[in-house]
């Protein structure tokens, strides 16, 4: 059985995947993600795309996510949860909200998503390993990379039964 610390290490080992050309959301290193969706094609934000890729590398066979993402929307993802009895919780300071944990899928309120990474610091709640951002931390970007994040931001997060 996976720890949920090996879906992080799938996620980390992204870091620096990069569009080509950028802001084009296309490019073969991005065409892996985007072919994980039912979608399919190139040219559309992948952020997605990147966590079902992740989910699914992650998943093996005797793992008790019987239904892996396939969603090429943000919060098509809270939908996938919801749809297989995931636990979906709200951020710290909200109903029924908790602190997420290194492995847990964040959706954010502006169409974003991706993995927790780890707890927060003096400036961030936690940060998150992200596909199709930016330095600025945009949801329109180019690149998978780290980035710290507060949970004003977030609409929901999601534990893997794991």
């Amino acid at each position: 059985m996976s720890d949920i610390n090996d879906l992080v290490q799938i996620a980390r080992s992204q870091i620096g995947t990069e569009e080509d050309p950028q802001h084009q959301n296309v490019g073969s290193s991005i065409k892996k993600y985007q072919d994980s969706t039912s979608l399919g094609g190139q040219g559309w934000p992948w952020c997605a795309a990147f966590v079902d890729w992740c989910v699914q590398q992650f998943t093996p066979e005797d793992a008790k996510i019987a239904h892996v993402p396939r969603t090429a929307a943000a919060f098509g993802l809270i939908d996938w949860a919801n749809n297989n009895h995931f636990d979906v919780f709200n951020p710290p300071g909200s109903s029924g909200g908790s602190a997420p944990q290194s492995g847990d899928v964040v959706v954010y309120e502006f169409s974003h998503c991706g993995i927790v990474s780890k707890p927060g610091d003096d400036n961030h709640d936690f940060y998150a390993i992200e596909g199709n951002t930016n330095p600025g931390g945009g949801r329109d970007g180019y690149e998978v990379a780290e980035r710290g994040r507060n949970f004003s931001s977030v609409r929901k997060f999601i534990k893997l039964p794991v």
